[in-house]
């Protein structure tokens, strides 16, 4: 089911590192506006077949909002009430959620902040998501999403990786991850997305 309580958070971030919110939240790579959400995620997720009655809206708080609300989406479901897979938007970090695992999309300028126990038993992305744009950063997520069609369960693995393959920070340590997808499906597919490879 969706929690906020057991999750790392961009405010506890600034809060542990003495970043002021109101000052660097506006640098985030990641400050998706309401529109970008449903013109570059939701349109495109519906017409690859997406299930439009099963995606719900809610705002920062927690509250169930409509697409075109004046408060910010801060999570967006996809599964109905099953809760199972959503996705949360932090600013500072993205982070999709697919039944037990976590996927993190963390800005790279901050990435230096993070320790291994913020992201700890996570997949992290290791691309450079300031390279990107808006609409690019939400068509791979929505791309990652597909990946999750029909889900039973999903399991990940982690391994090292190549010594000066990824950039290291002064926390943790980059890998490499497979998420593997059940979901009765006869053909097997793989996406890769820099260091993670999703088996669907």
């Amino acid at each position: 089911m969706y929690q906020m309580s057991n999750k790392i958070s961009s405010k506890s971030i600034c809060e542990r590192n003495n970043i002021s919110m109101s000052e660097n939240y506006k640098e985030y790579c990641m400050k998706f506006s309401n529109e970008e959400l449903k013109k570059n995620m939701v349109e495109y997720l519906i017409k690859n077949s997406w299930d439009e009655k099963m995606i719900r809206f809610l705002s920062e708080d927690g509250d169930e909002i409509e697409i075109d609300s004046s408060k910010e989406i801060g999570t967006i479901v996809f599964d109905g009430n099953d809760e199972n897979l959503f996705i949360n938007f932090y600013g500072i970090h993205t982070s999709i959620f697919a039944y037990n695992v976590e996927m993190m999309f963390i800005d790279e300028d901050s990435k230096g902040t993070y320790t291994s126990s913020d992201v700890y038993n996570n997949v992290v992305y290791e691309g450079n998501l300031r390279e990107m744009s808006h609409e690019e950063m939400l068509r791979m997520f929505s791309e990652i999403i597909l990946c999750f069609i029909d889900a039973e369960t999903v399991t990940m693995t982690q391994s090292s990786v190549p010594e000066n393959k990824y950039k290291k920070y002064n926390y943790y340590e980059p890998h490499e991850f497979l998420v593997e997808v059940k979901n009765g499906h006869t053909i097997e597919k793989r996406n890769i997305y820099e260091n993670i490879t999703i088996q669907y």
